[in-house]
């Protein structure tokens, strides 16, 4: 039965509309077919925990869960009792109608009437997709987005694909459905204007200033759920706190949210946790909070930028953030890897950056630079201006290590190196760096790449004992996630045989798919990490082992295990700090009129078996051998006499000679 178009449900707003077609299995029987199957479950009140069976299709989901992927489609409700058809797809259900389902779909769903519309004239999906982006403002970075609207439109029968060309066309009834359905005209945006530009002061009071300078204690990554629109934050914090001022129960609070927001308790729990946090409220018994002194503080003025110095001092990568705004635009994924990198976040948080884009355009702090870019305005200079910013956690440690060009460079490298993982239209990026990561290692390192070829060949050099190759696989994908789907095990092992290597490794954002790992397991391949990469090489700079140790790391398959190597690390820091102690035991008894300074290596073994720098005292060899080593024309630190040794420079003297030789050595290369 034909629905009267006149009938189709009413468009929603481009901001409101989604981007993602429903995320059903896909199958032989089709995507619609597929739909009605998991709508009549629900109608006929099935178990959510029933498995769908679709055919032609190996997915292993249950109903309640396909539920959940359709749910932002408001074809299902979510009731108290289960699961219920909205009106739409009982309407559909009952008509059978395609056209009213294509209608409601191009209602909810960005660039999918739009589709129709451009194939006014014949279009291949790349042109389409060149559409969406340039005319839409989609950050789309493959066709996958657009094909799937392709096969929903083509199984519908409004659109038809032409082999040969590759172009897509409207049938004739596409051409009928299109003039009965809304368009949005092309969304152009103009990225160039900073509306702050002509402002005076920014409006900040004194004391947030000085709030915001005095940081101390851990701050947290994470700054929680906050409800509401975040365009809007700053005034859902302020009626929270008139609201709690005084002191309010949850309870009591949620009665108010009911009638103003419609969310859960569960979500006004973790509001509450992220005001707590922010330092707006405090518990004053089990259920009972109040606000803060800070809060009342803030709530005479109310302004944005106090609100936000608050939130600096409490959640870190704030105002650091907009100093790395300062340099140069970025996008979220490149913000997310240098939280990850040089500030301490666990894990590179797209949420948490999202949430801080927010916040600072809102106070317009930031704009958008191009679609998916920001940078900072002329408010967020002169803000920036009058505040102090903490330094990245790398900044920190290499001024005290006295290597900070080394170490700028290698916070570059490891956001660059987090970035190509997730740069899956540029492949070549990804292999790129895991050849310097592995040069970075000590390894030899060739970039290959190319039908038939690994992507990456190491080789550790060594005698013919010791020496071993490893053909590495580079895989970036756009989630950073490498699944199954994307290793093949056996190419792995024809690269490995083709270079004659002795191991075969795979290198990507992460890996999470226990197939995968399961099958690398059984095929002898090892998984390596984009934080286990950088975790490799930041302990090698702190302590470098020898480059044919790492064999350890590719003899156990799987996801590679980095403890395998801590026993060579900690007999290279044991070096180390003999080193030191035995330098430091010469130096201090150099001007001893007694013993002259000489000392022999049981006066060093007497003075150093209980130094607690060691877990077990150095023996009378290890002393022996640090001696003759910094008595080696080489060093020349220490003379070696009939009676002893004697301290002839200082750790200084050697540190320099360390370093000359380090130097002399990268010049060579």
């Amino acid at each position: 039965m034909r629905v009267n178009a006149t009938e189709y449900p009413k468009s929603l707003s481009w901001e409101m509309k989604s981007f993602s077609m429903p995320n059903i299995p896909r199958g032989t029987l089709g995507m619609k077919e597929n739909l009605k199957t998991i709508l009549e479950m629900v109608r006929n009140n099935i178990s959510p925990s029933q498995r769908l069976i679709i055919e032609g299709s190996e997915c292993k989901i249950d109903l309640g869960t396909a539920c959940v992927r359709l749910r932002p489609m408001k074809l299902l409700l979510k009731t108290q009792t289960g699961w219920v058809l909205s009106d739409e797809a009982q309407r559909w259900l009952d008509t059978d109608d395609d056209l009213y389902l294509a209608a409601f779909l191009c209602a909810r769903i960005k660039f999918l009437a739009e589709v129709l519309y451009y194939l006014d004239e014949p279009k291949t999906a790349a042109e389409l997709q060149n559409i969406a982006i340039n005319e839409y403002a989609l950050t789309w970075k493959t066709t996958s987005d657009i094909n799937a609207r392709l096969v929903w439109l083509r199984q519908l029968g409004l659109v038809e694909f032409q082999d040969f060309s590759l172009l897509y066309f409207l049938t004739d009834l596409g051409r009928e459905f299109v003039s009965n359905i809304e368009i949005v005209e092309s969304i152009k945006q103009d990225f160039s204007f900073d509306e702050t530009l002509n402002e005076g002061e920014v409006e900040v009071s004194e004391w947030a200033l000085t709030f915001c300078s005095n940081l101390s204690g851990e701050r947290k990554s994470s700054i929680g759920y906050i409800v509401g629109d975040m365009k809007q934050f700053q005034t859902t914090i302020a009626e929270f706190i008139q609201l709690i001022n005084g002191g309010k129960s949850v309870d009591q609070v949620m009665e108010y949210v009911k009638e103003n927001y419609a969310i859960a308790s569960s979500s006004l729990r973790s509001f509450f946790s992220t005001l707590t946090n922010m330092g707006i409220l405090e518990r004053k018994t089990a259920t009972i909070y109040d606000v803060t002194d800070t809060a009342r503080l803030w709530s005479e003025k109310r302004q944005i930028v106090d609100l936000i110095c608050i939130m600096h001092r409490q959640f870190d990568f704030m105002f650091e953030m907009l100093g790395i705004l300062e340099e140069r635009s970025m996008s979220n994924k490149e913000l997310a890897a240098i939280a990850k990198v040089s500030y301490g976040f666990e894990r590179e948080n797209i949420d948490e950056i999202r949430r801080r884009v927010a916040i600072f355009q809102a106070a317009k702090l930031i704009r958008n630079d191009s679609i998916d870019k920001y940078t900072i305005t002329s408010r967020g200079r002169k803000l920036l201006g009058l505040i102090k910013l903490e330094k990245p956690v790398l900044a920190e440690a290499k001024e005290k290590c006295g290597i900070e060009d080394e170490n700028t460079q290698d916070s570059h490298f490891f956001t660059e190196l987090r970035l190509a993982a997730k740069d899956s239209g540029n492949f070549e990026r990804l292999e790129k760096n895991v050849k310097v990561a592995f040069e970075k290692l000590g390894f030899e390192a060739q970039w290959l790449g190319g039908a038939g070829k690994t992507d990456v060949l190491v080789r550790a050099a060594g005698n013919s004992m010791t020496t071993y190759s490893v053909t590495i696989d580079a895989k970036s994908t756009l989630s950073g996630n490498v699944t199954d789907n994307l290793v093949n095990f056996d190419t792995l092992e024809e690269h490995r045989r083709k270079h004659k290597a002795d191991f075969s490794a795979v290198v990507g954002g992460s890996f999470q798919n226990e197939r995968l790992i399961k099958r690398a397991i059984e095929h002898n391949v090892v998984l390596i990490d984009i934080d286990t990469l950088e975790t490799l090489i930041r302990n090698h700079l702190e302590v470098p082992i020898q480059v044919t140790s790492y064999k350890k790391l590719f003899e156990s398959p799987g996801i590679a295990n980095v403890k395998c190597l801590e026993e060579e690390r900690e007999k290279i820091t044991r070096h180390g700090n003999l080193l030191h102690a035995v330098m430091d035991c010469l130096v201090a008894e150099r001007e001893d009129e007694v013993t002259g300074g000489i000392l022999q290596e049981r006066d060093i073994y007497r003075s150093l078996r209980m130094n607690e720098s060691f877990s077990a005292a150095p023996n009378i060899d290890e002393i022996s051998a640090m001696l003759q080593f910094l008595a080696s024309p080489l060093i020349g630190c220490v003379e070696k006499s009939k009676e002893g040794y004697l301290a002839v420079g200082t750790l200084d003297d050697a540190a320099q000679k360390f370093d000359f030789y380090s130097r002399m050595c990268r010049n060579s290369k």
